[in-house]
């Protein structure tokens, strides 16, 4: 969410929170909406269950807006290029 409260989706996001809530109200098949999608019938039903706990926030992803856990503390990244670009 953006500071305004507002729920940030992308396009893909947007299409599959919308075959989503054609599943739930069981207008679609989930298989059928396993394959409008590309994913699993499980993967299907995970979905579902996220979107009934967190509501249409359960469609995105939840490491959104945040840093990967490979990324290096900026101290160890510039000893590094230090240590590489030869200025030992």
């Amino acid at each position: 969410m953006d500071t305004t409260g507002q729920l940030r989706m992308t396009p893909a996001d947007r299409d599959r929170l919308v075959t989503l809530k054609q599943a739930k109200k069981r207008l679609v098949t989930q298989k059928e909406a396993a394959e409008e999608r590309g994913v699993t019938e499980r993967q299907v039903r995970r979905l579902l269950y996220a979107l009934k706990k967190r509501g249409d926030q359960g469609v995105i992803h939840g490491r959104r807006g945040r840093g990967s856990n490979r990324r290096l503390d900026r101290g160890k990244q510039q000893e590094a290029v230090r240590v590489l670009s030869g200025e030992v």
